[in-house]
């Protein structure tokens, strides 16, 4: 047995659309907030950056990022 055997990926179609919402990286944080206890400001700053990592979280290509 392959190890793919035993979760196998599931087929997707080719009309679908991975889900996508274009919000603003300050919402994002506001609604993680809303999720933690507020002194754990340092979980909300580790789940965006994984995010970034993984890719699951993208910012425009057009974006000026300013310190």
């Amino acid at each position: 047995m392959q190890p793919s055997d035993a979760c196998p990926t599931p087929a997707r179609s080719p009309e679908e659309s991975p889900t996508r919402i274009t919000t603003t990286l300050y919402d994002v944080l506001a609604a993680l907030q809303t999720m933690v206890a507020p002194e754990e400001d340092d979980v909300v700053v580790a789940i965006v950056a994984a995010w970034l990592r993984a890719g699951r979280l993208r910012l425009p290509e057009d974006v000026t990022i300013a310190a």
